[in-house]
């Protein structure tokens, strides 16, 4: 049986307290979920509705005590109650909520943190050396804790699982203490949540051989088991015609888990997909780490499928700078993305890099050895900074007779939300993609076209596609792989 939460009928504050409380709860093998967003249909399991409060008074024997917070915008209290809460069995209770918890249950108060003028760093380094040694040094919460992105979700992850919680930008003390903990961390560790400086932050862990999973607004992963369970997908295959010119649509940020767990498959990109009249090919990057950490969300996806086909996000198991990672630890990296790819059936990697890290040719052929040299991948996608993925301009890299095709161009409106980008702009792309030549051997004749899901709705690329000339033939990205590997004569 699973107690469940509805989150829509909690205030602010009561919405942390039963994240708190469901961290704690499964880690004691209560099984408590929160019903938000669509991860209502990933719970198999028989349920009954409960009262946060009622839970706790009902649970009130499973805490050793209650540490209070000020859970505000401008104060990092919710990230010291996490690191607490993921060594001890304490349940943490906002300020505004402690008088009633105290009212229905036995409860002590055993610890508080009140807001002062020390800084972020200072005052979660304190806490973090406390409690570090009892921690689980094999993976990493970090969640924003900023005014305009503030985040209550995933803690009772870190909880669960014992892991360090932290918030850090991109000021010398901050990255001081990220550098401490990343040293802390052992190699090749992922790092969910986000940060606020995309760029500066995936560059830093990388070069500690570290990852990111984006999942800032992931729920209930304290409740999912994690799972090596293998999932098919099953493509539906058209004949592909000869002598076009063979061009892979991609849409990009399939990293994202928290977003695939979402809206993605409903009122997002691939459920608007679901609702188009139109049909063509359009290959999906996915995250391997889905089918660990929610293997019920790939399933969804999988199975719901029309012409899809879905490939390894960025860059592999979680988000890194391949070029930028240690060599010594790039091999783990592989082993657990391959492990991820098998798992999700999946063969083609995408990947994600700059254009300045390739200015050694033999250091970027030796990174990409380690991809493949593996049986299981045919070749990869390649998204190049800082032109919006599409600074390789369709070179190809090759390794082992596997190409790796980098974006020609990226259907990107910078600025923009899904579903305002002008028709100007589209058939800018549309001229562009019309303007590619028929040529079977030679790499001019295949192109991928990166499609950025947050300026770029599934109406957009309907009226792209309608639009492409009939020398355009649309392929699956594994079918571009193979007709390159077939025909191209590399120079």
């Amino acid at each position: 049986m699973t107690y469940l939460l509805k989150w829509d009928n909690y205030s602010f504050e009561e919405k942390a307290l039963c994240v708190f409380t469901q961290g704690i709860l499964n880690r004691k093998n209560i099984k408590t979920f929160i019903d938000v967003d669509h991860y209502i249909d990933y719970l198999k399991d028989e349920y009954i509705e409960i009262d946060i409060f009622d839970l706790i008074k009902k649970y009130q024997n499973l805490f050793d005590g209650i540490v209070t917070y000020n859970l505000s915008f401008d104060d990092i209290g919710i990230n010291l109650a996490c690191l607490l809460c993921a060594k001890y069995d304490f349940l943490a209770v906002p300020n505004y909520l402690v008088e009633k918890v105290l009212n229905i249950t036995s409860l002590k108060v055993v610890r508080k943190f009140e807001k002062d003028d020390e800084s972020f760093t200072v005052k979660q380094r304190k806490i973090f050396n406390e409690v570090k040694d009892s921690l689980n040094n094999d993976a990493l919460v970090h969640q924003v804790v900023k005014e305009d992105n503030f985040h209550l979700t995933l803690r009772d992850f870190a909880i669960k699982n014992r892991y360090a919680c932290i918030f850090t930008t991109e000021n010398d003390e901050s990255r001081a203490f990220r550098e401490e903990v990343l040293k802390w961390l052992k190699p090749v560790s992922p790092i969910f949540g986000w940060n606020d400086n995309e760029i500066a932050f995936i560059e830093h862990i990388s070069t500690y051989g570290h990852y990111a999973i984006p999942s800032d607004w992931s729920s209930n992963h304290s409740y999912f088991e994690i799972s090596e369970a293998k999932i098919i997908q099953n493509p539906c295959r058209t004949q592909i015609k000869n002598d076009k010119h063979y061009l892979a649509i991609v849409i990009s940020d399939g990293d994202n888990i928290q977003w695939l767990e979402r809206d993605f498959a409903t009122t997002s990109t691939f459920g608007e997909r679901k609702r188009s009249n139109m049909d063509y090919k359009i290959t999906w990057t996915i995250s391997p780490s889905l089918s660990i950490y929610a293997p019920e969300a790939i399933k969804y996806i999988y199975n719901t499928a029309k012409l899809d086909y879905f490939i390894a996000s960025v860059s592999g198991i979680g988000y890194a700078n391949i070029l930028s990672f240690p060599s010594q630890h790039l091999p783990k990296f592989i082993d657990k993305s391959i492990k991820g790819m098998m798992n999700s059936d999946q063969n083609v990697i995408c990947l994600l890099d700059n254009i300045a890290n390739f200015k050694d040719p033999n250091h970027v052929e030796s990174c990409l050895k380690n991809y493949s040299n593996c049986d299981n991948i045919i070749g990869g996608i390649w998204e190049i900074d800082p032109n919006r993925y599409s600074s390789g301009n369709g070179r190809i890299f090759y390794s082992n007779n596997k190409p790796f095709i980098s974006v020609r161009y990226s259907l990107w409106c910078p600025k923009v939300t899904t579903g305002n980008v002008s028709k100007e702009f589209l058939d800018e792309y549309i001229n562009m993609i019309n303007s590619l030549k028929p040529n079977v051997n030679s790499e001019d004749g295949y192109s991928v076209l990166n499609v950025h899901p947050w300026s770029i709705s599934i109406k957009d690329l309907d009226y792209v596609v309608s639009n492409i000339k009939d020398h355009i033939e649309l392929v699956f990205a594994d079918e571009l792989i193979e007709l390159v590997k077939r025909n191209v004569i590399k120079k």
